[in-house]
Order: C-alpha cells, then structure tokens, then sequence
C-alpha cells in the first residue's frame, strides 16, 4: 500500500474512532478489543488492510478501557454493591454475598461468570471479606436477629434434655424460619444462651445435673413448694452421683410418679403432707407420710387389675422408689417410714428370666408343631402326673421345640432331656464361635495383605495431594496424574491393579491418618468423589477398608468370641479396655479384667487359655488398632472402636444387637433359630450346670454374682429334670433302706420281689457310713466290681442317707480316722494325703452340714447310737489300711 494511501486511512481511522469516543462510543467486539471489522467497513476497506494499524486500536483500547462482555457493566456494579452495602440491601448466603441476586441485577447468565472474569470475581471476593470483617447483616436480616435475640432473652423452650431450646418453636415465636438459625449469627446467639442454661443447670437445686443430664423437679411447682423440691433435688443428686448413669433414670422416674400422685390426690393423708411441705420445706409427720405412700401403692396395684400395668412393672416401680425413699429420709426431707413399702407379691418369680439360645424361638413359627414336638410334650406331662411332681410347663415349651430343631438336624439326641439341652447348647455355641472365629481369621489375612501392599506403594500423599489439589493441573493433567499412581484396574495386568490398591492404602495411611474417607463431596476431605472413585474401581470401600483396620465385622466377632468364652454380660465385653488383658497366675493362661458398671464398676476376671480364639482375637484388636485409637477422641482406651461413617468410636449397644442377629442367622447351622446376644451368658452358665449334674457352684464362679442371681440364669427346665431325678432316686434307695429289715417288703412297696432285690442289689453299705448305687458302675471300670477307696472322688455312685444307722457308722470311721491321723501322717504320710484324708474331710463335711439345720436332730441320735455300739464289748473300730 502507497505511504500517502496509508497516512490517509491512519487519519481516518483516528478521525472515526475520535468521534465514537465521545458519542455513541467506541463498538467493541470480544475480548475487550475495538470491533475492527466495523471500523473497515466504515472506511470502505478491508479488515485485513487495517491490520497494520494494530498499534493504533492497542494505543485505544487501553486509553479508552475498552470492556466487553460483563465487564462493560464493571465500573456499574462496583456502584451497585456500594450502594446496596451501605443501605444493608444485600443478601447474604452461608456468610457470603448472595450471587444470585447479582447475577438477576446484571443479566449474568450461568455460574461461570466469576471464574472467566477475575475482576469481577475479585470485586466480589472484596465484599465478601467486608461482609465478615464487619459482621453485615441485611435490614431484613437484622430485625430477624433482633427478634430472635428478644426471645431468647425471655424464657425460650427447650428440649426434653432440659439443656438445649427447641429451635422448632423458638422459630415460631421469633417469626424466622427454622432454616435460618444454621446461619453463622443466628446459631452463636442460640449457643451463647444454651452456654448460659448450661451454666444455670449446673447451678440450679431444684434440677439437678448429674451424668451430663437433667433430672427436673421444677415442673412438680404447681403441686409442691419450691423450697421442698430443691432440697429434694440436692438429695437426689447426691445419690444419683453414686449410680451409673443409665441406672439414674428408673429411681428418677419412680420418685416423680410418687411426687406427681401424692401432690396431686385429694386423699387427706396426701393433702395433709403437701400441707406440712408448704409450712416448713419438708415432711415431718410419720404417720400421714406412710400413709401417704401406701395409699400411692394401692394405687400402683390397682392399675394391675384394671390392665393397664403388669406385676413386674409395679414390682420394679416399687424397688426402683424405695432406695429414694431411703434417701430422701436420711436427708430429713421426709420422715422415715415403719416398714418398707411391699412390692408386688412373686412378680419376680412369674416374670422371665433371660433365655439361652437352647430356648431360642424359630425364626418361621408359622403351622403346627410337629408330631414329635407334640409328644415329648405330653410325655414330659405325663411323667410329672406319674411321679407326682409339678414342674408345670413353664420354659419347657421352648427347650422342647430346640429339641426338635436338634431332632430334625440330627439323629444322634440322647434319650433323656437333660443331655439334650446340653448338647444343643454345645452345638449352638460351638456353631457361634467357629463362625465368629472365621470372620476374625479373615480379618486378619486381609490385614496382613494389607501390610504387604504397602511395602509395594511408591506415591507421596503429600506430594500427590498437593498437585491434586492446588488447581494447578487443567482436567486432561489431573487425569493423567491419577492413572500414573491409580491405573484402571480394567486396562491393567494385576500387579498394576495391586500396585494401584498400594497407593491408595499408602494415601490413606499418610494424609487421612489411616481411616478410610466415605467418599463422595460430603466426606469432610476437598477430594471431591476422589475416593469413591477409588473405591469402585478398586472393588469397593468393603474391599478397600478391612487391608488397614479391623472393620465392624470383625470387632463384632471379637465380642462374641470372648463372650462365648467367658459368660460376661454384653455392657462388660462392649466396655473392655485396651489393657483389659494381662498375664494371669495360671500358667497357659491370660487374665481379662471389664468392669460391670450397673455393679459400681465391679471387676470381672475370667482367665482364658492362651490358645483361646477370644484372647488371641484380643491381642490382635491390640496389636492393630492403633490408627482407630488415635481417631477415637474420648473412647480411645476402648478396645472394641469401629469405625461408623466418617468417625470412629466405641461399639454402640444397638449396633451390636443389630449386627448379632444377622451374624447369628448367617451362621450355619443357625439359619432357623432367631437368636440375641443377652442369650449367650444364660447358655454359658445354663451349659455349666448341666455339665455338672445341675451343681450351681461352677456356674457362680463364671458369672461372678450370688446364690440368688445365679439360679435366675441357671434353675431353668432342663436342671430342674436334674433335681427332680436325684430327689426320685433318693426317695427310692431311702424307700429300699428303710424297708429292707420289714417282712413282706415288696409287697407293701407295691413292687415284686425280684425288683426289690434289685433295689438292694443297686444299694449296697459300704460299711464307713456311705452306700453304693452301683458297684459295676464306676466310670473306666468296663462293668467290673469296683475295688478303689476312693470314693469320695467325684464318684457319681456315692450315696450318703440322713438315716441314724448309715450316720452313727459314718461318726464312728470319722472318730476312727481322727485317732491314727497322727501315726498315718507319722509313718506313711504318701497314703494318708493319697486316701484316707479325704476320708476324713469328707466326714467332717457331712457334720458340717448336718449339725445345723433340719438334720441336727438325726445327726444328735445317730451320736447317741454311735456311743452305744462303740461302747459294746468286743467292738473294734474299722481302721485305715
């Protein structure tokens, strides 16, 4: 192009775009750029002839701002915001400005508007951060606030916990939606006076804070005087500090329902005491308050008959009122009552004890009972009419149908019962911890290979995440960053597929301290679905989770395991401390210490072989642990933590009997039994007494209680069979004694002499005060006579009769044994240990429990006709040999 053509297109370009500057502007095209092809039209030329004037548009644009776009509105919506901030127009979201309202105000169509154009996103961001450092809350907003803030300054309403307000009706009463009270100055109002109850509670008499609860007393105003119920308060807390916390809540509830019916009954004894309470803060008079609380009893009773209450929950209303009745008392708020207030005559007797898995119902009790079912029933009837007993059929029903089940799967039941039951426990129990065992076993196979994976991982977390996640990387980057350490496992050989599972376990392991994250945008990480992406392709979180911790499956086992083996109660074995577990003073034994803490923290010690599947499922809680430890926060010394979502903590109950029943009806074997985890202790000590011909004593040993706790769990039908049979054999065998001397015997037994004679046959005198049932009976001997001394070793032929004769000869060995004890121990101490002294503590045994009670006086004769035969001439006393 000619020079002098150039100069005359530069001039007229400058010409046009001078004009345009002042009216009606300079047109511009995208990316903030003067529209050229607009100016080349206008002169008359091409686009492409103008392009050796570039310097001339740059010298424009960047004298003039050209903006195109949203940001030819910049300048615009800086006023905007200002003025909307200064007049509290604007709307906030979640602590920011609201976008939406400035998208509509400006046309900005789409969410990308701040990403592609940093200035406005930087105008914004400027806001945003005045928002927060200047508190801002809109117009509309702020009387909201104020509103809110009026309420609570009053008396807001609170949660039945006494301790947080209910934000449902505290949005009614402050005209704010409930939605509101999430935002940043509306929830630190509402903590900010939940502080304020919190510190009101703990402060407050009437309602006392014990166990990080309220137990109110406050609501009784409108029946009792306050000065009465604060001391009532002050007295209950005391106690209550001095109870677990989950057995507070029944004493508590018992003592409201009393105060609740005697302040509001129109009986005069009660009037008479709320009277007494009105004039002096407590209740003096003996005899009204007794009445008082007699007359609430009836009550209590009366709601049994009309049906709306049961014996036991009166009875246990009752025992739950009387230790605060006693309290209350000690403290003279209210006088001290003559007597105890009765319960509910044999409710505890008719209420049922916790079952054993023996007595476990059928997971299909649809149809009849089947025609075996049927007849064990009615010959179990039958032999209580023949034998005169009455052991009614009670829990019977249930060990039947187990029976049947066992029946069904097998025909090797024995014919009586009682070995039946036990065996059923056996195969159950046994069927429980082989199951539970296996899903340890796996646990800890994953675990190892999990171990083994790492060894093979070669990705940096921290390095990895901050590429990741610092937006450094376009999509097409980030993707390949992901395939280089994660390979699909689809396109992939298998150690490529083993390599990527390393490097997500090493990920986890150095940036999420080891706890897997759920995955998915509200998993509290910036990953985004990262994880869940992992996971999917790696063979899900179930896969992925088990290589680096124990998982719920397996801690559930674990439980189980040492429940099976121990016979602890639930709370004990969900409780178990890290250090529950230590060397015990039996050797090839460890020693597993819980704490009961319905029993105020009583120790319970059970020592466990070594090689036990719980003890070694145990230490392998122990040993591996440790990432879920440290994530527990407060119930980090538990040993039984799983991880629950995205957190980790203790093994809740719930979660544990939800778990049981569907690991119990997946365990072979099981599948038509529905079974509890409160069954295993009863089955663990039912199985004791049965395995010891219906002896409590072992049974006390495992479960660690008394006498009368004892036979709740272990007196049920199948060791009642046991007793029924010993006191028929010993009525028989004391029959046959005392009739062997009198002429005619059989028949006056009503039985032949042929089955007589062998009565006596079964009964044979041993000649030092015991008798023989059955002198080819004695385990090992293969039908042989018996010729051991040892007797008293267990021998379940051993029969000792409180009759004068058999004892005047057991009184006369006794003495005997006591003369030569001093040559035996002199001479042939080896014999003496071996045999006769256990003689001899046998004897003193049986004087023991003779000579007190209701056999003193056949023990007093049988001394008398002891002294007369060994005051005879001739009598030479039997002597050890």
């Amino acid at each position: 192009m000619p020079y002098r053509r150039a100069f005359e297109l530069e001039a007229q370009l400058r010409s046009l775009l001078d004009r345009d500057r002042v009216d009606p502007g300079i047109v511009a095209a995208r990316g903030n750029k003067i529209n050229r092809k607009h100016y080349a039209q206008k002169i008359g030329c091409s686009p492409a002839n103008l392009a050796r004037f570039e310097p001339v548009f740059s010298e424009y644009e960047r004298e003039l701002q050209i903006a195109t776009g949203p940001l030819r509105h910049l300048s615009e919506m800086r006023k905007w915001l200002a003025a909307a901030y200064d007049n509290r127009e604007l709307q906030l979201r979640d602590g920011k400005i609201d976008r939406a309202a400035f998208q509509e105000r400006f046309e900005l169509r789409g969410g990308a508007f701040m990403t592609r154009h940093s200035q406005i996103r930087e105008l914004i961001e400027e806001y945003d951060a005045r928002v927060e450092r200047d508190g801002y809350l809109s117009a509309s907003r702020q009387e909201e606030l104020d509103r809110l803030r009026a309420v609570l300054a009053g008396t807001p309403i609170l949660n039945k916990e006494w301790l947080t307000i209910n934000q449902v009706e505290l949005a009614k009463a402050a005209q704010v939606p409930q939605i509101r009270l999430r935002d940043k100055p509306f929830a630190d109002a509402i903590a900010t006076r939940e502080a304020e109850i919190l510190t009101e509670v703990q402060a407050s008499r009437i309602d006392p804070y014990v166990h990080g609860r309220v137990f109110p007393f406050s609501h009784l105003t409108t029946l009792w005087p306050t000065t009465f119920l604060e001391r009532v308060g002050v007295r209950f807390k005391q106690i209550a500090a001095g109870l677990a916390q989950q057995t507070a809540k029944n004493p508590y509830l018992s003592l409201v329902g009393a105060l609740t019916w005697i302040g509001s009954s129109s009986n005069p004894n009660c009037r008479a005491v709320v009277a007494e309470a009105v004039g002096k803060g407590r209740v003096l008079a003996v005899a009204a308050w007794e009445d008082a609380l007699f007359a609430y009893r009836e009550h209590l009773v009366a709601g049994i008959a009309a049906g709306s209450e049961t014996d036991s929950s009166v009875d246990h209303a009752i025992s739950s009122l009387r230790p605060m009745l006693d309290a209350l008392s000690t403290a003279q708020v209210v006088p001290e009552t003559s007597m105890a207030l009765p319960g509910v005559k044999h409710s505890r007797r008719r209420s049922g004890h916790l079952r054993s898995i023996a007595e476990a119902c059928a997971t299909d009790t649809s149809g009849a009972a089947p025609d075996y079912v049927s007849f064990a029933r009615d010959r179990f009837l039958q032999a209580c009419k023949t034998s005169g007993t009455d052991l009614g059929m009670g829990d019977s029903e249930e060990f039947i149908r187990s029976l049947a089940i066992g029946l069904h799967a097998t025909a090797n039941l024995p014919m009586d019962p009682e070995t039946g039951v036990r065996l059923v426990l056996e195969r159950r129990l046994e069927a429980l911890r082989a199951h539970a065992f296996s899903i340890v076993d796996a646990a800890v196979e994953a675990h190892q290979r999990g171990r083994e994976l790492l060894s093979l991982a070669e990705i940096d977390g921290a390095e990895f995440e901050r590429a990741y996640l610092n937006g450094e990387l376009n999509a097409h980057q980030r993707r390949q960053l992901v395939t280089r350490f994660f390979p699909d496992p689809e396109g992939s050989s298998d150690q490529g597929e083993a390599r990527g599972i390393a490097n997500l376990l090493a990920l986890i392991e150095q940036q999420r301290g080891g706890i897997p994250p759920r995955g998915g945008t509200d998993d509290g990480t910036p990953y985004g679905q990262f994880f869940a992406k992992r996971y999917l392709a790696y063979g899900g979180l179930k896969t992925i989770a088990p290589l680096l911790n124990p998982e719920a499956d397996a801690v559930g086992a674990a439980l189980t395991l040492y429940l099976i083996e121990s016979g602890a109660n639930v709370s004990v074995g969900r409780t178990l401390d890290r250090a529950c577990i230590e060397a015990s003073d039996l050797e090839g034994y460890c020693r597993v210490t819980g704490h009961k803490a319905r029993a105020k923290g009583k120790p319970i010690i059970v020592d466990l072989p070594d090689n036990s599947a719980a003890v070694r499922a145990i230490e392998w809680l122990n040993s591996v642990g440790g990432r879920l430890q440290a994530s527990a926060g407060g119930d980090n010394d538990r040993l039984f933590l799983m991880r629950i979502g995205g957190r980790v903590q203790m093994m809740t109950p719930h979660w544990y009997t939800s778990w049981f029943k569907d690991f119990a009806t997946s365990t072979p074997g099981l599948e038509e039994v529905r079974l509890l985890p409160n069954m295993i202790r009863p089955s663990v000590l039912l199985h004791a007494s049965l395995s010891n011909d219906g002896r409590l004593a072992v049974g006390m040993a495992i479960g660690q209680h008394g006498l009368g706790v004892t036979q709740g769990y272990q007196q049920k039908w199948p060791t009642r069979l046991l007793y029924d049979e010993t006191i028929r054999r010993f009525q028989a065998a004391f029959e046959t004694l005392v009739m062997s001397g009198i002429e005619d015997a059989a028949s006056k037994l009503g039985i032949t002499t042929e089955q007589f004679e062998a009565r006596l046959g079964n009964l044979q005198a041993t000649g030092l005060g015991t008798y023989c049932k059955d002198r080819r009976g004695r385990p090992g001997s293969r039908g042989e006579v018996c010729s051991t001394l040892d007797c008293w070793d267990g021998c379940p032929h051993l029969l000792i009769v409180a009759e004068i004769e058999a004892i005047a000869a057991l009184q006369l060995w006794q003495a005997s044994l006591r003369s030569v004890q001093p040559d035996w121990e002199r001479d042939r101490p080896e014999r003496w240990d071996e045999i006769w002294l256990p003689w001899l503590c046998l004897t003193d045994v049986v004087e023991e429990k003779m000579s007190r009670g209701p056999l003193i006086k056949i023990w007093a004769a049988a001394q008398k006709r002891s002294a007369e035969v060994s005051a005879q001439p001739g009598y030479v006393s039997p002597r050890p040999w």
